[in-house]
This record gives C-alpha cells, sequence and structure tokens, in this order.
C-alpha cells in the first residue's frame, strides 16, 4: 500500500469522463505517420477498411505509435503502469461534409470492465471544422444507456449506433486537437461526431487502451502488453507485426478481430463489416 499522490490527469479524467489535449507527437513525427498512412491506402486500397480495428497487427509504424514513450507515459498518469492495448483504430473523415458518429457510449457494445481508456490522437488538424470528437462530461458515471443500430453508411461507426434516450447536448464539450495531441475519454461517456466542413481530411488514430486487470464479463478476446507485467492473464495475446500486411500479420488479424466480432455484433442484425473481419462490400 502506497500513499503516492493521484496524477492531476486521473484526478480530471474520472470527474468528468476526458482529458486534454495532451502533445505527444512533434510535428516530423506527425508528418512521417500521417505520409504512412497515405502509402498504406495507395498500396493496399482492398485492405483500408482493416485498419478501422488492430492496426497495429497488420503495420508496424502503428505498432510503434502505439509503443512511443509519451503516449505510454500520458495513458500511465490515467490507468497505472500495467498497460494493454486494445486496439488502434483509424477514424478518417474525408472532406465530404457527410460523415459523422451518432450520441453513443462504447461501453454499449464491449464488455470489458471495469475500464477501457480511449485517446483520440490528431495526425491532421481536428477542430469543430474537421469534425472533431464531442462528450457529454459526467455522462460516464451513469448507466449505459440504450441503443438503436443503423447500416446508415454515413456513419462511421461499425453498428451504425446512436443513444435513443433525450440528452442535454448543451453540455457537449469538444475535444478539438492540434496535430500531435491525445485527447482522452472514458468508455462509457456519451461521445460523437459532426461531419467534417473543412477541404482536408480529418485523420484521426483512435489508441484504446486499459490495466493489466481488466477482464471481459463473458467471451474473450485479446490484447497485447505495452508496458509493465500482466499479473492477470485475461486476455489472449496479440501478435505485433513485423512486416506490412504480410501473411502471418494477416492471418494474426483475422484471428484477433474475429474474436472482437462475436462480441460487437452480438444480438445484430447487420453483417459483420469487413473492418471486423466480414466479406468485403461488392461492387
Amino acid at each position: 500500500m502506497t500513499n503516492e499522490p493521484v496524477p492531476p490527469a486521473r484526478t480530471a479524467f474520472e470527474r468528468d469522463g476526458h482529458y486534454g489535449p495532451v502533445p505527444v507527437l512533434n510535428a516530423r513525427e506527425v508528418e512521417y505517420y500521417r505520409g504512412r498512412l497515405e502509402d498504406f491506402e495507395r498500396r493496399y486500397p482492398d485492405d483500408r477498411r482493416k485498419i478501422k480495428t488492430k492496426a497495429h497487427m497488420l503495420c508496424p509504424w502503428v505498432d510503434a505509435i502505439a509503443r512511443h514513450p509519451r503516449i505510454l507515459d500520458a495513458f500511465e498518469a490515467i490507468i497505472g503502469p500495467d498497460i494493454l492495448c486494445y486496439s488502434m483504430a483509424f477514424r478518417v473523415k474525408e472532406p465530404d461534409r457527410r460523415t459523422f458518429a451518432g450520441w453513443h457510449q462504447d461501453s454499449a457494445y464491449l464488455r470489458i470492465r471495469p475500464t477501457l481508456v480511449l485517446a483520440a490522437l490528431a495526425l491532421s488538424p481536428c477542430s469543430v471544422e474537421q469534425g472533431c470528437l464531442a462528450v457529454i462530461p459526467g455522462t460516464h458515471k451513469g448507466p449505459v444507456l440504450p441503443h438503436t443500430e443503423s447500416a446508415n453508411e454515413d456513419s462511421i461507426l461499425a453498428r451504425g449506433q446512436s443513444i435513443t434516450a433525450e440528452l442535454d447536448t448543451n453540455r457537449a464539450v469538444d475535444l478539438a486537437l492540434k496535430p500531435g495531441e491525445l485527447a482522452f475519454f472514458h468508455f462509457n461517456v456519451v461521445h460523437g461526431s459532426r461531419p467534417n466542413l473543412s477541404n482536408d481530411r480529418r485523420i484521426m488514430l483512435l489508441v484504446e487502451m486499459m490495466p493489466t486487470s481488466a477482464r471481459q464479463e463473458d467471451g474473450r478476446e485479446s490484447a497485447m502488453l505495452m508496458r509493465g507485467v500482466d499479473r492477470f492473464g485475461h486476455f489472449e495475446r496479440d501478435r505485433p507485426a513485423e512486416v506490412e500486411c504480410g501473411t502471418a500479420e494477416r492471418a494474426a488479424w483475422q484471428e484477433a478481430v474475429s474474436l472482437r466480432a462475436k462480441t460487437l455484433f452480438d444480438g445484430s442484425e447487420l453483417r459483420v463489416s469487413e473492418a471486423y473481419g466480414g466479406a468485403a462490400r461488392s461492387a
């Protein structure tokens, strides 16, 4: 038992359900990683949807982002020194004035307990104009609200999910970010995002981490140890990418996202999307 002071980041996060921004990447790093993403999109056009889930299992450079010391230091201030990576997930909005995310809670579809902490990492400007994330502070302390799903292709979410209960969106806070900044949010906080109204892409990478003590209520998924020690073994161990989109990487990714799809699409009438190992859409 120690009497170490609680980091201010953790205090603010536990109170509000969000925290940031925190600068973690410099301008050169942002340029490099955005270049790697756009090179990947050119080289593997049929695999662009796959990096919406566990991209660090397909791309060594995404694995490098997940292991970046400043990113892990920022997470450690909130969840402690023993850290599992659940997913690295690109959320790119083209300047189409359509793509959005309805108000939702990730905890409605993820059975991880007690917590999963997400951080939006900006690889481009992510302001209100670009459709940055917005959260309703304090809602992480409330219940999981009723959601409905939709096949709306303009939704950036896997199930097109949105909350059906009445919400006080006047209290919402925009998590506007400059390139290289992180903003943290609790997986139970109500959040969403508006369309991108700018002339550039909004490139955001969701960094999803949890303490090694986290567990699943039922089923069994996978994760990757990033820092510290896993004394619990609640999750299968993910394989880090060594070759971009290599044969072994594709096989390991498919196995991992298939486990996740069983949880995420449980009870859904929608088809499992390509990002979660489902078949590609027909032309």
